[in-house]
């Protein structure tokens, strides 16, 4: 008791814990064990436990040996003051010594599970365990004490949790304060020269009265409870206020910064800084007299431990004069304290490495070695059935988590073998005018990029003549043609040598992967299976009164809407069919407005593939809900681009304090509408939020998200044992673009098919084919497009939407361009220029056309200079979209060299869900056999659906036929006198079944058949 005293006043004087003071600790520790270890000498040791170096009866929990290893490590000086420590340093010493006590190894699983477990951990920062000292140092004190803890140390290890999936048990939450001042008063009082206050004294700031005895300032204190009481006369007197003071309390150190500004223009005395408490307490924080210049700010340091004491309120007092006057300032605040729930913890997520046999395999591009496994063979069927099977008939309910799981890994080990060809061992970097960002030319690399993107990580090695080899990562930024950005996590010296290697980060792999676990253990695959719909509702309950008044008179959105609130598809997931331009996030957002309308209790989690679309739904509900009851939800990396955020979009954030911050369960419970990307479910998960938290779950771009994307924000936070425990909204269009997937061979397999497509063709979700009407109950198809002219509708609503798209843009904004002088059919806004250019390829697999380049430049300088119609158009108004990125980045040059900042330039994947007044397509192939990628129907059909006043299409009509979905769009065209430029005819013969990848993995796999026979 006197050790905790004396240590009680090392806080209130020295404010913060010297490293000394803790190997003193660790001392008496040590001498107390060697005491105990005399002590019982005589004894009998069971047989179990006869070892010469084990020559203890007792041995440590757990808990007690990590206790030890974080004070082996802040002595070592490895725990910062920040209380960080390295795990694999910290995972060391707690293995060595559990060994020592054991004989057993601990695995790293193990360990990250029990520190997931320990009341000493407040959140993980990359590799990196922050510690709470605060619980720290008693925990060290109570064991200096001889306090033993009964269970069995053995047990209690085994019985950790391995695996996040593993558990699903609640951990304890620990509260934590809050502490903010708030002002009250100022008073004025002449200078009392007899009056000295002394640290540590028992006196009294405001009466200037010193005392013998704590009673008697206890006595004191209760007569004007801490408070200046100008009523009572003594000479004091209100006054304005004199200093500024800021409070910022470190929920993670053992002090809090109280920083002073003076308000006046002169210097000015601080005389001393107290707390006090409503029982009587008193803190002297600094009783020194201390010259404030003007503008100089002074910071002091509160001991935190004192707030521990009591919730109740405190009272702080700062007493300071003017230079040269006789008048002393008391100013007084007061110290709210409140307990607020501590951040959501992330528990630890699994490496998930593919079989070793699997990696193999595709390293070998599928060739078995010449010992054939059963393991191999079994994955190579699989394999080659998900690239023969069609689509509705790859995935089962009993195949449906395994195949799932080699799609993730076939794809996740395809790029990474990409990446790993893509390395310079005397590569050159060169600052950016941003910070920490670098550019690195593609000159020194062995090879070109095939599959990088941004956000994969790059792993520098620098050559330091004095420290050897220095390791840095970084992450990638941007692709060009000529080098790439990247972004390191520290500066480097400018124009330096280094070893440059590529990686993937496995961070959405490992969480989908963590899904497919989740949906094993709940055994939740029938759920997304569905064969009959859900038995209607007796009484469904109608919407009187529509937040947005454009939903008055469409009768599909309304029906949606109140389907969707009042869950008619529950169990199944409800399905919103948006074609391009009919409002799907109108849709999305009224429905979510209706729910927290009708049930204020109930949780919603909005999610979407992209931050972008999360960032529009959060922005679309401010419109219509208090920002206390949305929350959007940020990743980390958001954090680098604070800036760029809207203000009410960021206050609304776990970013609103300018740094990035996790949530609180407290605001997680307050909070009706949660918004967040897939990826940041999986963290959610992670977190264990409880599976009945969320009664409603909205994907939005759900067809552009593949399946295990889909499932992370499902698997493990809405699903119990069997059993779905919200209502889930799946809200896209299957004729869209599709899930982005790098891997060739996993698209193949089926990777590309996203949960909503899938479900769509599902018996259950189609037509009904006697009334050709989907079920409302369970799906909803929006027909009517207030994007686009009508004729720039019609070659994609005949293609895709079966003819049930209905244009209702206002003609005043689509309309203008009709018998234009320069448009081939007066009526029909769309011109298909066709130029017979060559395309070249020096930039991996991308392409670029120069031909095609210089027909975008005539017409965007013709249409910008002489407007169409009179209509004065800006440089806003158009878009140039074209599918391969070397020829974006060409026509991103030709706009920054001819002045056209705000043209914006894109691939087919960056304009969906956009739209343009005008739309320039490059297409760029030309005389090959093929056209590509460019046969995917999706890309065709987004291109197409951007524009709404007029639309331009450049390329070789000849390249173009070659594919099935072109070549009636070129059709379209020429029937409808829509073309211009070169003179071509039509002919189906030059449609091309199969490109020359598709008959590649055709011809693999017929011979892959050849060697089984």
């Amino acid at each position: 008791k006197r050790h905790c005293q004396s240590s009680v006043r090392c806080f209130c004087s020295c404010m913060t814990f010297r490293a000394e003071t803790l190997a003193k600790i660790q001392r008496n520790l040590q001498e107390k064990q060697r005491s105990v270890r005399r002590s019982r000498t005589g004894s009998r040791l069971p047989k179990r436990w006869n070892h010469p170096v084990m020559d203890v009866v007792r041995r440590d929990n757990p808990q007690e040996i990590l206790r030890k290893s974080l004070l082996e490590c802040h002595t070592a000086g490895e725990l910062d003051q920040e209380g960080r420590v390295p795990s694999e340093k910290l995972f060391r010493r707690f293995q060595a010594e559990l060994f020592n006590q054991y004989r057993k190894d601990v695995r790293l699983r193990e360990f990250q599970a029990l520190m997931q477990r320990s009341p000493l951990l407040v959140e993980v920062v990359q590799s990196e365990y922050r510690i709470d000292l605060e619980k720290l140092l008693p925990l060290l004190l109570q064991k200096a004490e001889g306090e033993e803890d009964e269970c069995d140390s053995v047990k209690s290890f085994q019985s950790c949790p391995t695996a996040a999936v593993e558990g699903r048990k609640s951990e304890k939450r620990l509260n934590l304060l809050n502490v903010h001042l708030k002002y009250v008063t100022t008073v004025a009082r002449a200078v009392k020269a007899d009056f000295e206050l002394k640290a540590n004294s028992l006196s009294c700031l405001l009466c200037r009265v010193s005392f013998g005895s704590a009673l008697g300032l206890r006595l004191h204190m209760k007569k004007h409870d801490s408070l200046p009481d100008v009523e009572a006369g003594g000479g004091l007197k209100t006054v304005k206020c004199q200093l500024n003071v800021c409070f910022q309390y470190d929920q993670k150190g053992l002090t809090s910064p109280l920083k002073i500004k003076s308000r006046q223009p002169g210097p000015v005395y601080v005389g001393s800084v107290f707390v006090y408490h409503t029982s009587t307490l008193l803190f002297p924080v600094h009783t020194k007299l201390e010259l404030l210049e003007s503008n100089e700010v002074r910071s002091f340091l509160l001991p935190n431990h004192i707030f521990f004491k009591s919730y109740d309120k405190f009272w702080l007092l700062i007493s300071c004069r003017k230079v040269n006057e006789q008048t002393e300032y008391i100013e007084h605040y007061q110290i709210i304290v409140r307990t607020v729930s501590p951040p959501l913890r992330p528990g630890q997520l699994d490496e998930y490495f593919p079989k070793l046999e699997l990696t193999a395999l595709i390293s070998n591009n599928l060739q078995m070695s010449k010992e054939q496994t059963l393991v191999e063979r079994i994955l190579l069927d699989a394999i080659r059935y998900l690239c023969t099977t069609g689509p509705s008939a790859r995935l089962t309910i009993a195949n449906y988590c395994d195949m799932l799981e080699i799609m993730i890994h076939v794809h996740d080990l395809n790029v990474q073998l990409d990446l790993a060809k893509f390395q310079a061992d005397q590569a050159v970097i060169v600052p950016t005018e941003v910070d920490c960002q670098y550019r690195i030319d593609t000159v020194h690399f062995n090879a070109l990029p095939t599959n990088l993107a941004a956000g994969d990580i790059i792993n520098l090695t620098l050559v330091d003549p004095n420290r050897g080899n220095v390791e840095i990562r970084g992450t990638v930024v941007q692709v060009l043609p000529e080098h790439l950005v990247v972004e390191l996590e520290k500066k480097v010296e400018a124009n330096c040598s280094c070893q440059v290697r590529l990686q993937v980060d496995r961070l959405v792999c490992r969480l989908e992967l963590q899904a497919l676990d989740l949906v094993r253990r709940d055994q939740v695959a029938s759920l997304f299976f569905p064969e009959v719909p859900p038995t209607p509702r007796s009484t469904i309950r109608e919407i009187k009164a529509w937040f947005n008044p454009g939903l008055e008179n469409n009768v599909e959105q309304q029906t949606a809407v109140r389907n969707i609130a009042n869950r008619t598809a529950y169990p199944l997931p409800y399905i919103l069919f948006g074609p391009p331009g009919t409002g799907k996030t109108t849709t999305l957002v009224e429905a979510i407005v209706q729910i927290c309308t009708r049930h204020p209790s109930e949780h919603i989690l909005v999610t979407a593939q992209s931050n972008a679309a999360c960032d529009e739904l959060a922005v679309r509900l401010l419109n219509y809900l208090p920002s206390k009851n949305l929350l959007r939800f940020f990743s980390r990396s958001v954090e680098k681009r604070i800036d760029e955020l809207p203000e009410p979009l960021k206050q609304i954030s776990n970013l609103s304090t300018g740094s990035y911050q996790w949530p609180t369960w407290e605001q997680l419970d307050q909070t009706n509408v949660l918004i967040c990307s897939l990826t940041t479910c999986g963290r959610l998960v992670q977190c264990r939020v409880r599976p009945s938290h969320f009664k409603h779950v909205f994907i939005d771009e759900c067809g552009s998200a593949s399946e295990p994307a889909a499932l992370v924000a499902l698997a493990g936070l809405v699903t119990t044992s069997k059993k779905l425990c919200a209502s889930v909204v799946l809200a896209g269009d299957p004729h869209q673009l599709g899930p982005v997937v790098r891997s060739e061979l996993a698209d193949k397999m089926g990777l590309g098919m996203s949960m909503l497509e899938r479900l769509m063709n599902l018996p259950v979700y189609r037509k009904d084919p006697q009334t050709n009407q989907y079920n409302t109950l369970i799906i909803s198809k929006l027909r009517r497009n207030f994007r686009s002219h009508e004729a720039l509708l019609r070659f994609s609503n005949q293609r895709f939407y079966e003819n049930e798209l209905i244009a209702l843009a206002p003609p005043q904004e689509v309309s203008f361009v009709e018998n234009w002088k320069f448009l081939p059919n007066k009526n029909l806004p769309i011109i298909l220029h066709t130029v017979l250019g060559e395309n070249e390829s020096s930039f991996g697999r991308s392409r670029m056309n120069a031909k095609e380049v210089e027909m975008v430049e005539f017409y965007l300088d013709f249409i910008l200079r002489s407007g169409i119609n009179g209509r004065t158009i800006t440089q806003q108004d158009i878009g140039i979209i074209s599918p391969y990125q070397l020829q974006v980045q060409q026509l991103k040059q030709l706009c920054e060299r001819r002045n056209w900042p705000a043209v914006e330039v894109g691939s087919v994947e960056q304009y969906q869900g956009r739209e343009k007044l005008i739309v320039l397509l490059s297409t760029v192939r030309s005389h090959t056999a093929d056209v590509g990628f460019l046969n995917n129907a999706k890309r065709l059909n987004v291109a197409m659906t951007r524009a709404k006043a007029l639309l331009v299409v450049i390329g070789n009509s000849y390249t173009l036929q070659h594919d099935p979905n072109w070549f009636d769009f070129v059709r379209f065209c020429k029937e409808n006198g829509a073309v211009v430029g070169k003179k071509f005819d039509l002919n189906t013969a030059r449609i091309v079944p199969q490109t020359k990848r598709q008959q590649m993995f055709a011809k693999l796999f017929r011979e892959m058949a050849e060697v089984d026979r």
